[in-house]
């Protein structure tokens, strides 16, 4: 297996923040690298600096990146396209984004058919061939049919709309297909299957299983990283700790590798509690202390802190329940809901049990957001109703998430001028500590919340909403932009938590873990089953067998009907004479047509005097080809009738 490309002392620091220090990164072809770690610790940053948009620290021994390939290239797939720089383009055109020479070809070919449609020039033909070739030499035909190809199969349509009417859901779809159609020897994928459904994102797993190209991808998408990867890479504490195996093998490995560290770290305490009282002997005892001993314990107590370090912190988090008793939460009778002339939900009847914690799925744009503001009072069925027992609270923690002042620090908001946070639980904690639960280091309390990342943000959101108590806690997406050890440490809150709660995520194994039943919007109205999204998926798979079973019954009962009709009908004296001519018709087109074909396939293009000649067999290719096919429809009518 050979090497792509490797980094040696690679070192990165932003002001006190250490992303790596001095660690190393080989990668393979063919490999399929998971890339993982907590977010703001440079996750991101290692794509940049791969594909070459950040520059490392200068140290010595000097960082050094070897390609051990002349024909090195990467492409990022990021997690927002840049559609506003590139908002003139169409759905079919957004791939030229990524290839900037492609892009200037391609205006220049527009240029040129402009001006070829209005000012009929030779020389004009030659700047066009000669674009066209240079099209051909930069793989920009063949990236463009495998670019359309993937769009369609994640059922983008309408190719000619701009960009910028598209949903954050299309543009993903958009993404995807924009990365399977590189040619580069790498890809780097950021988040991809964020906003996207079920099955698009299954669709892209396949993808990726079939595929033969070295890539890494961040993702908190445990089963997408299990399926899809042959490797993990784990960035910790300023180190790339590479695993070769995937996701699961991965969490194994960790596992074992958490108890040794505790052994260790036990062992280490236990033999620093004795030299610590050793060092705390009296004045006789100090004057003899061994030199030598006193320069071990002061090693000791820096293994301790190293050991300590690399033990992994983990999010401290806790639901409060306000303490209601009742055993129903809601029930939804009979209940309609419309947008406009859109029908949501039609004659809903609908109960959630205490202890009962729900995966609320169906595609997007069903109404699972809007089940929640129903539910949480923020809509109102059109008739019909819903009813909650006496001082039910419910909180929604919402995909769009509070508005967080930027300007502000986790201190102040925490905070919110005060130094300690009451909790629901009745008691008082200091927002320092509150904070540090949730992964926050003293050094970012206080600096701008500007300054933080994406999971950053999202850890400081979910740190505001724990602060509440209530009878039903509603989760819209809250694994968005959570790195996957918030993610584990928020699943077993919620698989520890004994009441209710609902939850809408595209995390397929999160719902699996955490969920004790499923609700799925289908036909305005909603299924129950009981487990979580697994239990749907086999739903769904069944479901979509029988649909298929249905069509081809249908069509065989078409076929059979049309069969016994035509047998019943008999050919006029016209059609019997027209039945005689059309099949030679038809023989002598599909000759010609063959002939035609030929004669394009073995144009040579360098022959620019010939252009016009092989324009002019295109359009008798056209001709013939329409012509063909009506004669096709007609003898296919004509069959059907009985000669006799």
């Amino acid at each position: 297996m050979s090497i792509l490309f490797q980094m040696q002392n690679l070192s990165l620091a932003f002001g006190q923040k250490v992303l790596f220090n001095q660690t190393k990164l080989a990668v393979n072809e063919g490999d399929k690298i998971g890339l993982i770690g907590l977010n703001g610790h440079g996750k991101s940053t290692l794509f940049k600096i791969i594909s070459g948009d950040v520059t490392p620290d200068k140290t010595n021994p000097p960082f050094i990146f070897d390609t051990h390939n002349d024909k090195f290239s990467v492409t990022t797939i990021p997690q927002e396209l840049p559609v506003q720089e590139f908002s003139h383009l169409s759905i079919s055109d957004f791939y030229l984004s990524l290839y900037p020479d492609l892009l200037h070809i391609n205006e220049e070919l527009k240029k040129i058919e402009k001006k070829l449609a209005t000012d009929y020039q030779e020389a004009d033909l030659d700047i066009q061939q000669s674009l066209f070739d240079q099209m051909d030499q930069k793989q920009g035909w063949s990236i463009q049919q495998s670019y359309i190809s993937y769009l369609k199969n994640f059922e983008l349509n309408n190719l000619d709309r701009p960009v910028l009417k598209l949903s954050g859901g299309e543009q993903r779809k958009m993404a995807l297909a924009m990365g399977l159609s590189s040619p580069s020897n790498i890809i780097l994928w950021d988040e991809p299957t964020n906003h996207l459904d079920t099955e698009t994102i299954e669709k892209f797993e396949e993808e990726l299983k079939k595929s033969q190209k070295t890539f890494l991808i961040i993702s908190h998408d445990r089963y997408l990283l299990n399926e899809t990867t042959t490797r993990i890479i784990h960035i910790e504490r300023g180190e790339l700790r590479s695993f070769d195996g995937n996701y699961l093998g991965y969490l194994e490995y960790q596992e074992e590798r958490e108890k040794e560290l505790a052994k260790n770290l036990d062992k280490l305490t236990n033999k620093h509690r004795r030299e610590l009282d050793w060092m705390r002997q009296g004045v006789k005892a100090r004057r003899t202390r061994s030199k030598k001993r006193v320069e071990s314990f002061q090693h000791l107590e820096n293994d301790i802190r190293k050991l300590k370090d690399s033990t992994k912190r983990k999010l401290d988090l806790s639901l409060s329940h306000s303490g209601n008793k009742a055993k129903v939460l809601f029930e939804i009778h009979n209940g309609n809901f419309s947008y406009a002339q859109n029908t949501i939900f039609n004659d809903l009847n609908l109960s959630l049990y205490r202890g009962n914690k729900i995966a609320l799925m169906g595609p997007n744009g069903a109404g699972k957001s809007t089940l929640v503001n129903l539910v949480a009072g923020h809509e109102k069925f059109d008739s019909g109703k819903i009813t909650f027992p006496k001082e039910i609270k419910s909180v929604v923690f919402d995909q769009k998430r509070a508005t967080l002042d930027l300007n502000k620090t986790p201190f102040e908001i925490i905070g919110d001028g005060k130094d300690q946070v009451h909790l629901p639980s009745g008691k008082t904690e200091h927002v320092n500590g509150y904070l540090q639960k949730f992964l926050f280091t003293k050094d970012q309390l206080n600096r701008p919340i500007a300054g933080l990342s994406g999971g950053e943000k999202n850890r400081l959101q979910l740190a505001l909403f724990m602060q509440q108590s209530a009878d039903l806690f509603i989760f819209d997406e809250p694994t968005n932009d959570l790195d996957i050890e918030s993610i584990e440490m928020l699943e077993r809150t919620l698989i520890d938590y004994k009441q209710s709660v609902i939850i809408i995520s595209h995390d397929r194994s999160f719902l699996d873990k955490t969920c004790t039943h499923s609700w799925l919007i289908e036909d305005k109205n909603i299924k129950v089953f009981t487990g979580g999204f697994s239990q749907v998926a086999d739903y769904i798979i069944e479901k979509k067998h029988l649909e298929n079973l249905e069509k081809q019954t249908k069509l065989k009962d078409a076929t059979n009907t049309s069969s016994q009709e035509s047998t019943s009908k008999k050919m006029s004296y016209n059609e019997k004479q027209r039945w005689q001519t059309i099949e030679p018709e038809i023989e002598n087109l599909e000759f010609q047509l063959k002939d035609i074909k030929e004669q394009l396939a073995s144009y040579d293009f360098s022959q620019t005097e010939k252009y016009d000649e092989y324009q002019n067999l295109e359009k008798e290719h056209h001709r013939l080809e329409a012509k063909l096919e009506k004669l096709m429809i007609e003898w296919e009518n004509l069959s059907e009738k009985d000669p006799d």
